[in-house]
């Protein structure tokens, strides 16, 4: 999905917003000094100022300018998490269904919209939600839930939005909320509620720290062939998402970051996180599952030279 790139502005001062950006980017040192820069700008301008990210073949992403998260992956020619499309493109005609599962602002909900006959959305925060409607909820193939995904559905829990991302808002659990986060009530989702009987669906989980919990909700799911998409977090050292799968009978857990690679143990899994801030994704599945054989058909054909 990074072929014809471009991006647009919602106004010409966007454009201006935009421009300072890009030099204030190059004199950030730190992922924290950036975010204080979009931020602080984001008071001098309009805060609905907008850059629009165009990608062939998917929705536009509408990315605030304020927002010190998306912004970085907007101002980088690289593209965003391609071993997630990586895998996206791989089970792509193998499966009907994609379940984008803390999906903050659809990213990944308007990058499936093409290749997955439905796409299924689930965002907690009731802000970035609004954000996500705007996104993808004009796509008629996408169904979009505001919801956490947890054990089982119907539980009213509290969630937090942190006060300086975004992208790092979780349900309250044992770790309280800062002064400045804001928090709210939400409903629970369990993933065997979103996924029809009988379907293997491409189930990606990003849910901050409950990550377990959401796995426990997904029993039938994955018994079924579903193929999960996790993040082990480079600031975990003991890797509890991937350590919890690995004991879980039956099931295999990959990298796709240079192809589709089999990770035995933690250890091996441990010597990929090298860097503490970011995000690491993997693949989980039970080895039974025809959607795991044919994405892993499908990297080995993408591998082959041609």
């Amino acid at each position: 999905m990074t072929a014809q790139r471009h991006l647009t502005f919602s106004s010409p001062a966007a454009r201006v917003q935009y421009a300072l950006l890009m030099g204030l980017f190059r004199c950030a040192v730190t992922r924290g000094l950036y975010g204080r820069f979009a931020r602080g700008l984001g008071k001098v301008f309009d805060p609905k100022n907008a850059v629009i990210l165009h990608e062939a073949g998917a929705a536009p992403y509408r990315i605030l300018l304020n927002d010190g998260y998306w912004t970085r992956f907007a101002l980088y020619l690289a593209p965003y998490e391609p071993e997630v499309d990586s895998v996206l493109r791989a089970a792509s005609g193998a499966t009907p269904l994609f379940c984008d599962l803390g999906a903050n602002m659809g990213y990944w909900t308007t990058r499936a919209a093409p290749l997955f006959e439905r796409v299924i959305a689930v965002e907690a925060s009731a802000r970035t939600f609004e954000r996500l409607r705007g996104n993808g909820g004009t796509l008629s193939n996408v169904t979009l839930h505001r919801a956490a995904i947890h054990a089982s559905s119907g539980q009213v829990l509290t969630f937090v939005n942190t006060h300086l991302s975004h992208a790092s808002a979780r349900l309250m659990g044992d770790l309280p909320a800062n002064a400045q986060d804001q928090t709210e009530t939400v409903t629970t989702l369990a993933i065997d509620d979103l996924v029809p009987p009988g379907t293997a669906a491409l189930i990606k989980l990003d849910v901050e720290g409950a990550e377990i919990a959401a796995i426990s909700g997904a029993a039938r799911a994955i018994a079924e062939g579903s193929v999960l998409i996790y993040e082990d977090h480079g600031n975990d050292p003991a890797c509890t998402v991937s350590a919890h799968l690995l004991a879980q009978p039956g099931l295999s857990v990959y990298s796709s970051e240079n192809g589709l690679i089999a990770m035995p143990d933690l250890a091996t899994i441990r010597a990929l996180k090298r860097d503490p801030f970011k995000g690491y994704n993997f693949v989980a599945a039970h080895m039974e599952s025809p959607l795991l054989a044919q994405i892993i058909q499908s990297f080995a054909k993408s591998a082959k030279p041609r």
